[in-house]
């Protein structure tokens, strides 16, 4: 079974190299699918998603 790989909210951040807050946003727009950790945890957000997020964002332009 493969692992997969999760990324926090700044990881993920950084990767796109956008602000934490402008991911949380794509988050809350369904445009990232991700989940919360515990009460107070920040988002899991699968490295996945995130090439997903930037192949659509390609096809678009």
């Amino acid at each position: 079974m493969e692992a997969k790989k999760l990324l926090l909210t700044k990881e993920a951040a950084d990767v796109l190299r956008v602000s934490e807050e402008y991911l949380r946003c794509l988050i809350r727009q369904k445009k990232i699918t991700a989940y919360k950790e515990g009460r107070r945890g920040g988002y899991r957000i699968p490295l996945k998603e995130i090439d997903n997020y930037i192949e659509n964002r390609y096809r678009e332009k």
